[in-house]
C-alpha cells in the first residue's frame, strides 16, 4: 500500500511538473512578440457541432493587456482593452459596456494572450495536444472553459479555438499575421460616439 501511495505521489508530481513546463513554454512563445495583428475568420458551432454563424474582422494585441477586436461582418462590434478597462461596443444597438480588466479576463482568453502577468496563468491548466496548446480553466463556473492555440513555424499564432462552458465552440483562423504592426496612439483607446 505504501509503494502504491508513493507511486501515486510520484506520478502526480511528474504530471504537475510537465503541465508547468508546457505552461512556461506557451508563455515564452507568447512573450516572443510585444505586438500582434491579424485578420480573422470565425466559425461558431453549437453544442452538437452544427455550424451556427461565421464572422470576419481584425485583431490587434499589445503587451501588456491591450487589445482591439473589430468584427466587421456579419454584424459590426468592437472590443477594446486599454490596459485598465475593456470596452464592448455594439453600434447596431448603440450600446457600450465597460468592465474592469481583471473581471473581463474571465470572459475572454485574449487578455491571457496579451497579458504579461504570469499569476493569471495559475488559474489554468496547459497541455499539449498534437500541435495545439490546450488551456483549460480550473474554475468550472467560468464562461470560457477551454481554448487552444496553434502556432506556425515562425511562432506566430495561426489559429485558436474557444470552447464555452455550455459547449459552444468558436474556431478562429488568422491571416496576414504581423508581429511588428504599426499602431497609432488611439488604437487601444475607445471614445464612445456622441449620444
Amino acid at each position: 500500500m505504501k509503494k502504491l501511495a508513493t507511486l501515486g505521489v510520484l506520478l502526480w508530481s511528474v504530471s504537475a511538473v510537465a503541465l508547468a513546463d508546457v505552461r512556461a513554454e506557451l508563455q515564452q512563445k507568447l512573450a516572443s512578440f510585444d505586438r500582434f495583428s491579424a485578420r480573422f475568420s470565425q466559425q461558431v458551432f453549437d453544442e452538437q457541432g452544427a455550424p451556427m454563424q461565421s464572422a470576419e474582422g481584425t485583431m490587434q494585441l499589445a503587451r501588456p493587456d491591450r487589445f482591439r477586436w473589430h468584427t466587421v461582418s456579419p454584424d459590426e462590434s468592437l472590443i477594446v482593452s486599454d490596459g485598465n478597462d475593456v470596452w464592448v461596443y455594439d453600434p447596431f444597438v448603440e450600446q457600450v459596456s465597460i468592465a474592469p480588466l481583471e473581471q473581463a479576463i474571465q470572459n475572454t482568453p485574449f487578455l491571457l494572450i496579451a497579458g504579461a502577468d504570469g499569476r493569471r496563468w495559475q488559474q489554468y491548466d496547459v497541455a499539449r495536444k498534437g500541435a495545439d496548446y490546450v488551456v483549460t480553466s480550473k474554475d468550472p463556473g467560468e464562461l470560457i472553459s477551454q481554448f487552444s492555440l496553434r502556432f506556425d513555424r515562425n511562432n506566430r499564432i495561426q489559429r485558436f479555438t474557444v470552447i464555452e462552458s455550455g459547449g459552444q465552440r468558436s474556431e478562429f483562423t488568422l491571416k496576414q499575421v504581423n508581429t511588428k504592426p504599426a499602431s497609432g496612439a488611439d488604437t487601444f483607446t475607445f471614445t464612445p460616439p456622441a449620444g
